[in-house]
């Protein structure tokens, strides 16, 4: 700036560039302006009165306006020559915060704080808001909410928000892929669609994990563990009995023969839905080779034997194991049939 005075009568005029003019003489209490900032001529000197804004409106000295994100203060610096300042940061609602406030975005998922960096300040990302609404979780940090581990992360895209790592089962986190008992069964956390959930994948029984499929014994029952969409039980799918020393399972609704030299008794496996048990079907006597005479447990009858001149006594008489199978003479019919039902031969 360059001041020429030609008069006492000139004294209040200012010589000077401005306005997009080369160096002139401009009357006292023009308004000039150079670049970003405007001065008035007074008393033959530029006096420093405001800054432009990024819409070139006039800001006086100590306001300020918003510009990118920010807001800026008009000011004259400490060596009389003016400046813009950061002041504070700007909202997506266009509210104003100073160095040190926070505030959230607009759907409350996230908040920023506004922090000095040298000579400007910044707008920065600092955490996100727990799913309660009313709590605030640093970057990196977790939060548990009904059941799941959340973490606040940022991802690739720039976008901050609280994600799914982890399971709560009884107050014991577990991570992805960790697995934990919950009475008769197991379950394990997966990350299913960018979220953690709580998998049953398998029964225990007997101190044991079992899977799909995998049966185990108990009290007399084979059990299935069956893990379907929707579905998780132990499947009580067999009776385990003993057969020539040996425990083998049979089947719901099979049915086999115990032997002896004159007789058969046949039993088979029901359920009642909760486990199963041996039911004997019947006793069957034999003759010369052949099955002769079928009868339920509970019941008797009287045979001709063939080609014989001999009536014989037959009961099937019900034990703790099953039933037995009697034959007697007709002669002790009375004694040998008490709580037993008559009923006609027939073969099986």
């Amino acid at each position: 700036m360059e001041l020429i005075l030609e008069s006492s009568a000139d004294i209040c005029r200012c010589w000077t560039s401005g306005n997009g003019k080369p160096a002139q003489w401009w009357q006292e209490g023009s308004i000039i302006t150079r670049g970003k900032f405007f001065y008035e001529c007074s008393r033959g000197q530029l006096a420093p009165r405001g800054c432009f804004s990024a819409d070139e409106k006039k800001v006086q000295i100590g306001q300020t306006f918003q510009q990118d994100g920010y807001e800026f203060l008009c000011s004259l610096g400490a060596d009389g020559y003016l400046e813009f300042k950061y002041s504070g940061c700007i909202s997506q609602e266009g509210k104003t915060y100073g160095v040190g406030q926070t505030w959230a975005d607009p759907k409350n998922t996230y908040y920023f704080k506004c922090k000095e960096d040298g000579q400007v300040v910044k707008k920065v990302a600092e955490g996100c808001i727990a799913h309660d609404k009313q709590r605030r979780v640093p970057l990196g940090e977790t939060d548990d909410f009904q059941g799941y581990t959340y973490k606040c992360q940022e991802k690739s895209n720039g976008v901050i928000q609280m994600c799914s790592v982890g399971c709560i089962h009884e107050g014991v986190r577990y991570a992805v892929g960790q697995q934990w008992q919950d009475g008769d069964y197991l379950y394990y956390c997966k990350t299913q669609g960018g979220k953690c959930t709580k998998q049953c994948i398998g029964c225990y029984a007997n101190g044991d994990k079992l899977f799909d499929g995998q049966r185990y014994k108990k009290d007399g029952t084979t059990f299935q563990c069956e893990i379907r969409r929707g579905i998780r039980r132990h499947r009580a799918v067999g009776c385990v009995i003993s057969e020539n020393g040996k425990e083998v399972n049979k089947v719901i609704g099979c049915r086999w023969y115990l032997h002896s030299q004159d007789s058969k008794i046949e039993q088979t496996c029901e359920t009642n839905g909760q486990a199963t048990k041996v039911v004997t079907v019947g006793c069957i006597f034999r003759q010369d080779g052949f099955d002769r005479i079928f009868l339920e447990p509970g019941r008797y009858t009287i045979w001709n034997l063939p080609k014989q001149q001999k009536a014989i006594g037959i009961a099937c008489r019900e034990t703790s194991t099953g039933a037995d199978l009697e034959t007697f003479n007709v002669e002790q019919l009375e004694s040998r049939t008490v709580g037993l039902k008559y009923d006609t031969p027939r073969g099986k």
